[in-house]
């Protein structure tokens, strides 16, 4: 285990482009018996991952908001340091969209993993998963938290440094006029003159940002409009 977070850190250090480091990622995931690694960056009400994981579950799981109910993400809000986990690990204990969502994942091969937490600013959270198709890990030796954590800390100042193209993000869309009326915002605009600019009562803009809000589980107007342009939806 410490032999993989030593090649962990070491890859945060590689020269090049987004490209270099995911493939690094991929092929670290390989040679040490996983079949697919995942990078989260989980904001408020902003997700971005890094994952080859198969398109598909990622698909999946955004589109039907699995975040929300993934066992082990609650599981790293909750211990905030690395653990092994297992879809077979205290299933008893685990709620029927619990154990759907595990037996949804085993579908693409990921049954049991390490999941590697920090915290990072502004109540934000990182964590790097492997992920194995095995049903549980026989690890030689407990994880260092403190080595592990470090060699994430890194990789997610790396990630942070490039122009990122994430695999896939939450919220990944915006309609025609959410975008529209939030460009104009963004510009310093309030929603009267947003309104007038876009040829519509005020009523329409106000009642459209409000179900934008509600949809993306945000409370403010300032934090949809970062949300907006963090995820370089407007």
């Amino acid at each position: 285990m410490q032999q993989l977070l030593d090649k962990l850190t070491d890859l945060t250090a590689l020269q090049g482009d987004e490209n270099t480091i995911k493939q690094a990622l991929g092929q670290l995931a390989g040679e040490a018996g996983f079949g697919g690694y995942a990078y989260l960056f989980i904001q408020p009400g902003q997700i971005l991952a890094v994952s080859n994981y198969h398109p598909e579950w990622r698909s999946i799981y955004f589109k039907r908001k699995f975040a929300t109910l993934d066992p082990v993400i609650k599981r790293a809000k909750t211990l905030k340091h690395a653990f092994a986990w297992s879809n077979e690990h205290n299933s008893y204990r685990l709620s029927k969209a619990e154990q759907s969502f595990y037996a949804h994942a085993a579908d693409f091969g990921i049954r049991s993993g390490i999941t590697i937490p920090v915290k990072a600013a502004n109540g934000s959270i990182s964590m790097f998963t492997l992920a194995s198709e095995k049903t549980s890990l026989d690890l030689d030796r407990d994880i260092d938290c403190i080595a592990a954590a470090a060699a994430v800390g890194q990789l997610h100042a790396r990630m942070s440094l490039l122009p990122l193209t994430p695999s896939i993000q939450h919220p990944a869309w915006l309609d025609a006029k959410e975008a529209a009326y939030l460009k104009w915002i963004a510009v310093g605009k309030t929603m009267e003159e947003a309104a007038e600019l876009e040829g519509v009562k005020y009523n329409s803009v106000k009642s459209k940002l409000y179900e934008t809000k509600k949809r993306l589980d945000i409370h403010t107007m300032s934090h949809l409009v970062a949300l907006a342009i963090r995820a370089k939806l407007i």
